[in-house]
This record gives C-alpha cells, sequence and structure tokens, in this order.
C-alpha cells in the first residue's frame, strides 16, 4: 500500500484556523485506517483509543467487533457492512478517529460542520458528547431510521436546487424532496424508491449526472416526521457538556450554543433539510483557512472548493479502493447499485 497521506503539518501555515469537516453516510467511503495508524505513534495511539470507546458504546450482540473489520481483517469489511448500521458507525469511527489523529499532530479545530449524520462525530469533536455516547447515539438513529424511513432512500445530482426542483415536476414525483445542498451544483433528495428513481432518470434525460446513493432508507424528509422525536426520547438521557469548538449546523443554519438542546438538535436532521453550504461560507465569513475532511475520502472537501473558491482543502484519511461500483462519481457522492452493501 502507498505510504500514508496523513501529513497535515506540512499543509499548515502560520495562523491557519482549521475547520473540520464531519461526512454523511451518503459522502464517506471506506475508510483506511491501516494507513492512518502507520503515520506515527500519536495517530496510531488515537486509532486504538477511539476503537476502544466507540466499541463499548456498541451493543454487545449482533455487531461485529469494529477493531477486527476496520484494521485486522479489512477484506471482511464488505460482508460485516452487510449488517445493517455497520457502515454507519465505522463512518462514526473514523471520523472521530481522523479528528483525534490531527489533534495528535498539532493540528486542531477552531471549528466543526457535520453533514446529517455527521453531526453526531462533529458534537462528539467539540466536546458535547462522549465518545462511547456519540456511538451509542448512532446505533439508536440506525435502528430509527430503519424502523421508519424503509422502502425510500437518496440520490444525488450535478444540478443547483431550481434545476433539480424541475426535476421532480418533470417526473411528477412530488413525494421526492430536496434533502440536502452539498454545494452550489451538488443537489440530494431524498423520496420513495419508484419516484425517487423517476426522477434520477428524469435528471439524466435532460443531462444532469444523477445517482442513487447508498443510503437505504429516508432522512430529511417530512414523512420522516414522528421519528425524530422517538430518536430525541432514546438519546435525551446522553450527559452534554459545554462546547469547545465552535459548530456550525447545516440544518439550523447557525453556530450552536450551550443552552442549545444538542439532543433535539440532532433529532431535527431526521426531517429538516440540510444547507451545507451556508454553514461552510458561515465558517469561512467567521475566519477558517483551511478545511479538512474528518473521514475517509474528500467529499465534503469538494462542496467546499466549489462553495468557496480557492479555499485550501486537507482530506487525510483514503478511502479504500471499491469494486463493483457502477455511474460516474458526482462531487460528495459514494455511488453504489446495491441498496443493501453500503459499502
Amino acid at each position: 500500500m502507498p505510504e500514508s497521506p496523513f501529513r497535515p503539518a506540512e499543509k499548515r501555515a502560520p495562523g491557519d484556523k482549521c475547520a473540520f469537516l464531519f461526512p454523511g453516510t451518503g459522502s464517506a467511503g471506506v475508510p483506511d485506517l491501516p494507513a492512518l495508524a502507520r503515520s506515527g505513534p500519536g495517530a496510531a495511539l488515537a486509532v486504538s483509543d477511539v476503537l476502544d470507546a466507540v466499541q463499548e458504546g456498541l451493543p454487545r450482540h449482533g455487531w461485529p467487533n469494529l477493531r477486527s473489520i476496520l484494521m485486522d481483517d479489512p477484506g471482511g469489511y464488505r460482508e460485516a457492512a452487510r449488517t445493517p448500521g455497520v457502515a454507519q458507525l465505522a463512518g462514526y469511527t473514523a471520523s472521530v478517529a481522523v479528528d483525534r489523529a490531527m489533534r495528535a499532530q498539532g493540528v486542531h479545530p477552531a471549528f466543526a460542520v457535520g453533514q446529517s449524520f455527521g453531526e453526531i462525530a462533529a458534537l462528539v469533536c467539540a466536546g458535547a458528547f462522549s465518545i462511547a455516547d456519540g456511538a451509542r447515539m448512532g446505533v439508536a438513529a440506525v435502528g430509527v431510521l430503519a424502523r421508519h424511513g424503509g422502502g425510500g432512500g437518496m440520490g444525488l445530482l450535478e444540478a443547483g436546487e431550481d434545476r433539480t426542483r424541475a426535476c421532480v415536476d418533470a417526473a411528477g414525483a412530488p413525494e421526492v424532496v430536496v434533502a440536502c445542498l452539498n454545494a452550489p451544483q451538488v443537489t440530494v433528495v431524498s423520496g420513495p424508491d419508484g419516484p425517487l428513481e423517476d426522477v434520477l432518470e428524469a435528471a439524466r434525460g435532460q443531462g444532469v449526472n444523477a445517482v442513487r446513493l447508498a443510503v437505504p432508507y429516508l432522512s430529511h424528509h417530512p414523512a420522516m416526521a414522528g421519528a425524530d422525536d422517538e430518536w430525541y426520547a432514546m438519546i435525551r438521557g446522553f450527559p452534554q457538556r459545554p462546547l469547545e469548538v465552535a459548530v456550525h449546523s447545516p440544518v439550523r443554519g447557525r453556530a450552536y450554543r450551550d443552552d442549545d438542546d444538542l439532543h433535539r438538535a440532532m433529532a431535527d436532521c431526521i426531517v429538516k433539510p440540510v444547507r451545507l453550504p451556508d454553514a461552510l461560507r458561515a465558517v469561512h465569513a467567521a475566519g477558517a483557512t483551511v478545511f479538512a475532511e474528518a473521514g475517509a475520502g474528500n467529499a465534503l472537501c469538494q462542496c467546499a472548493r466549489l462553495t468557496v473558491p480557492g479555499v485550501r482543502t486537507l482530506a487525510p484519511l483514503r478511502d479504500r479502493p471499491r469494486h463493483g461500483l457502477t455511474g460516474k462519481a458526482a462531487p460528495g457522492v459514494t455511488p453504489s447499485g446495491d441498496r443493501k452493501d453500503p459499502s
């Protein structure tokens, strides 16, 4: 395997302020944690500590050992990821591991932005919740989404919001809604399986690159009303601590405050849309000079470059090579032809 590209200290200049970007399920790739651990003793210790803390938060039965599938036997990841929730919790683990590894190499976040499921890791990064409690909240979220959002999914279009809505209208699929604006010309839609496929096909017919995301449920959709309250009831007991890093929410449209109910804020993400460019611009205006991907791949770094032209970015953790993927990869997308295998 090529030498790890994890050299964040070389990417900084005196006075830089770094924003850590935490990807959601549809953006995250297959994390190469062994390469991250090989980048230095501090990173190796950080990865090991994070794996232990996440495993502490996972149920004892029905879940694989994440250290085994992410570090000891990476070849088993694809099979393990067939278990619902494993890919999501592996992505959460990768995000927190990159956060801690970058800190070990002297790169500390001044800001954090979480995209969808990535809001959990962003708030853990900011010190609001423990790593183990973040894992517990992630497990609960996966269960709620699977129960309420089955029979639907999400797709990405290389088009702005207005053109995306025109594709929805052309398909005659009002059940499909704009779920996330990832960049000025990158939009994610959410809806039931049949209407969603109709919208993607209508988009392709208009010359718009459109792919199905590896997210096997509805999210950021009005039909999920009630699921947000269920998840909130499940997670509200986890202790909330003062924020140590400014976390800008692309759902609330502002930075969180210590007097916010952050459990409620996360639950809102199940129903309400994500507007990532607004959060990226706000963080840049607040002084962020470098955007770093706290997770596998560089999907959110691409979104940052599309939103704030000329901004410097850092993607410390590569994806592992994947096979059998179909469709052209759009900015911020991990395409998959098999909804049951989100790897």
